[in-house]
Parts: C-alpha cells; sequence; structure tokens
C-alpha cells in the first residue's frame, strides 16, 4: 500500500483497526511532540480511505459532512463525482461531521480540545524537550517541554492495559503548581517531587507546570 516511495495510501483510523482510544492516543501524541502537527482533511473526524482507488486518490474522497447523499459534499448524482465516497464502516453513514459537532465524547471534539490546548501552550512547539525515566516499562512515554519558567508534562499509555506510572517533576521550576489540562483540576506531587499518574488502556494525561502563584489553566 506504499505510493511514491514515500508515503502510504491509507488513513490513521483503519490502520488503528477503528480503535476510538488508539485513535485518540496516537492524535494526542502528535500534538504533544516538538514542532507543527498537521492533519489531512478528514482525519478531526475519523474518516478512512478508499483502497480501491488507485494512488493517493484513496485518501482524496469526498469530505463527509453527514450521513445524507453523497455525504452532504455534493447534491450531483454519484456517478458524477470525480471520486466516489468511501463505502463500508467508514462511509458517511457512519463517519460524519454533523453527528460529531455536538458529541463530547466524539473524535471531534477531542480534537478541538487538543488544539485548543496546543495553541495555548508556547511550551509545546517552543519548549525544550526532556523524555522522562519511570518505572511503568516500555508502553509509556512520558516527556516534558520547558520555557521561560513553565513546562508541558504529557504521559503516553502505547498499551492496552492500565497502568500506573511514578513521573518525577523535578527541574527548572521549583515547588510548580500542577494542572491538569484536560480536567482543569488541580495536581498534588508527592514525596520526592513525584506525580502518580493513573492511566487507561491508551491514556494520556496532559499537565502543566508553573511557578506558584501563576495562572495555569488555559
Amino acid at each position: 500500500m506504499q505510493v511514491y516511495d514515500r508515503g502510504l495510501k491509507r488513513r490513521l483510523p483503519p490502520m488503528l483497526g477503528g480503535d476510538p482510544r488508539r485513535i485518540a492516543m496516537a492524535y494526542s501524541l502528535m500534538f504533544s511532540l516538538p514542532g507543527t502537527p498537521t492533519l489531512y482533511f478528514g482525519e478531526e473526524i475519523g474518516m478512512g480511505e478508499d483502497l480501491q482507488a488507485e494512488g493517493r486518490m484513496a485518501v482524496r474522497s469526498p469530505m463527509q459532512w453527514s450521513p445524507g447523499k453523497n455525504g452532504g459534499f455534493s447534491t450531483a448524482r454519484p456517478s458524477q463525482l470525480v471520486q466516489r465516497v468511501v463505502p463500508g464502516p467508514y462511509g458517511p453513514e457512519h463517519v460524519n461531521v454533523l453527528s460529531q459537532q455536538h458529541d463530547p465524547d466524539s473524535l471531534l471534539s477531542w480534537m478541538r480540545r487538543l488544539i485548543d490546548i496546543r495553541r495555548s501552550c508556547p511550551e509545546v512547539g517552543w519548549g525544550e524537550l526532556t523524555v522522562l525515566e519511570h518505572d511503568a516499562g516500555p508502553q509509556v512515554l512520558a516527556h516534558r517541554l520547558d520555557v521561560d519558567g513553565s513546562a508541558v508534562l504529557t504521559v503516553h499509555n502505547l498499551g492496552p492495559e492500565p497502568v500506573t506510572v511514578q513521573v518525577s517533576v523535578d527541574g527548572p521550576i521549583p515547588d510548580p503548581h500542577l494542572t491538569d489540562l484536560l480536567s482543569h483540576e488541580t495536581l498534588e506531587v508527592e514525596k520526592g517531587r513525584v506525580l502518580p499518574v493513573q492511566l487507561d488502556g491508551y491514556g494520556v494525561r496532559w499537565v502543566r507546570l508553573r511557578r506558584q502563584g501563576e495562572l495555569s489553566i488555559p
């Protein structure tokens, strides 16, 4: 399924078996890393691909706005479309913007949260990256990005089993104030400047560290 020696004619959701936990975790990991995250249209709602189409046309199917005719993309007869709508379980009857835009548990809502957090946290785009050691084994990736006395720490469980990990918050910020960026809760650090983090299978946590007295919620 490789095309042009530099990519795949696939989208992420089908490659991860349609598992919403794995999909959400993968996009969270991308948004938490240095550099600029890039989304191809339809990835924000979990669109699939049409593997019967040649080359990159497999992922150039009509945007799925609604469950109606042609996914709400066009009122033309389906035979007149340049590229057909994705068939099967990833088609517009099952994956579309209309059904997700007001659902707080949808992938679209999750992507909006990630975008809001990313835009409000210059640490992620500009901070110095540190991969953190921990006691939970290779299924967990923990890293932080520091800039100007503030940091964002993220923990991603790459495995299907729940896990508790002890993450050190020791660093250039003395006695930091910790805020969970997803729940906006204040977190408590245990003795030895260690933060216990409980993660579901494929779970994620985003934590902001700031000096005491500074605003911590984006």
